[in-house]
This record gives C-alpha cells, sequence and structure tokens, in this order.
C-alpha cells in the first residue's frame, strides 16, 4: 500500500508534531506513507501548488474538508483496501482548500463536520490511517 499526504504548512506545534511522527512510524511497518509539504501561502496559490502536483501524481487524490463524504473506521479501511494505486489526501492550510482543489479530487472526505486546525487534522488523518491499516490486518488496535 502506498501512500501520502500533501498538506499545506508544517506542523509548528511541537506535541502534535511528535503525534505525527509516532504514527507515521506506526505506518510504515505495513505501509509506504510519504509527507509532501507546501507553503502556506493563500488557498489559490496553495490551490495551484497542490493541482500542479496533483498532475504529475497518478493515483486516487481525497481532498480533506469538513462538508465531504463521512465514514466509519471500518469505511475508511474497506477504502484503502480497495484502491491499488497510491492514495493521496490533501489537506489545506488554514483557510482550507479551494474548491479548485476540491474539483480536482477524485473524492471530498470528511474526518469530522467539526471543524479542525490543520495541524490537528493531520495528525487525526494519521491516526484513522494506523487505525484503518489495523483493521486490514486484524490487529487489536480498533475496538468496536
Amino acid at each position: 500500500m502506498k501512500l501520502k499526504i500533501l498538506s499545506v504548512g508544517k506542523v509548528k506545534d511541537k506535541n502534535i508534531a511528535k503525534i505525527c511522527q509516532e504514527f507515521t512510524k506506526r505506518i510504515n511497518h505495513d505501509a509506504q506513507i510519504e509527507n509532501i509539504l507546501i507553503k502556506d501561502q493563500n488557498p489559490q496559490k496553495e490551490g495551484l501548488k497542490i493541482i500542479k502536483h496533483l498532475e504529475s501524481n497518478n493515483g486516487f487524490n481525497i481532498a480533506m474538508s469538513e462538508e465531504g463524504e463521512i465514514t466509519t473506521s471500518r469505511g475508511l479501511a474497506l477504502l484503502l483496501k480497495s484502491r491499488s494505486e497510491k492514495i493521496t489526501f490533501i489537506i489545506g492550510g488554514p483557510d482550507g482548500l479551494s474548491e479548485s482543489v476540491k474539483e480536482s479530487a477524485n473524492m471530498t472526505l470528511s474526518l469530522s463536520s467539526l471543524t479542525f486546525t490543520h495541524e490537528m487534522a493531520k495528525a487525526f488523518l494519521l491516526e484513522q490511517i494506523y487505525r484503518a491499516i489495523s483493521i486490514i490486518n486484524n490487529r487489536q488496535y480498533h475496538k468496536a
């Protein structure tokens, strides 16, 4: 399984960065995960950089947004398991993703109908990816 997280802005909070590092390390035991950072700018400039990156990416692209599809952890596991190509998750900056990025993605997915900082969204996404991989591999991490 090949995964990529394309995100805007660095995770500046040291505690959140530590959580992101821990889940990235756990994920790497079972899947290849790549982190790509886009410089924090206005949503239109960020969007142009993201779209340029996606044009050279022949995988399945998922825009993360609170108005996206809601799924469960098991649903995310099924999604990951069903895709043979690289899956790229796209996280916007403080102002979210531009409409052009959402339109160019294969799907839009929501972590919650609540709004999170882009730093927390990255930590939550990494945890959910790890949880989904644990479900796929029948590990005890997910308790449902």
